[in-house]
């Protein structure tokens, strides 16, 4: 059997920008080692700068976009795939014309 996962209702940390967390742990508490979710940004808004202990990994499933990581510019776009560091600052404007859509997991590293 294939197990689809449920997007959560949004949330929202500035206007313009919503997270729909997938609920990971309805096929069971801790089996999914990942949290995760679908992050729209409409055109012209910026995500909030976020700064965690995580790991996090984003990929642009649709528009285009300014990524500002640890402090340097970087412009993305559909299909990019991008790794964040622990600790370090990241947000992105979206400067294009569509919503930016990206599809974003993050979990905490055992080194």
């Amino acid at each position: 059997m294939l197990n689809k996962f449920t997007l959560l209702p949004p949330t929202s940390s500035r206007p313009g920008v919503q997270l729909k967390m997938v609920d990971f742990h309805q096929f069971g508490e801790k089996r999914v080692p990942f949290e995760g979710g679908q992050f729209i940004v409409a055109p012209g808004a910026t995500s909030k700068p976020d700064t965690h202990d995580v790991s996090e990994c984003w990929f642009f499933a649709q528009g285009q976009g300014l990524l500002n990581y640890d402090g340097i510019n970087y412009e993305v776009q559909q299909g990019d795939y991008l790794f964040f560091e622990p600790r370090k600052t990241h947000y992105v404007h979206n400067n294009g014309d569509a919503e930016l859509i990206i599809y974003t997991v993050w979990w905490m590293e055992r080194l």
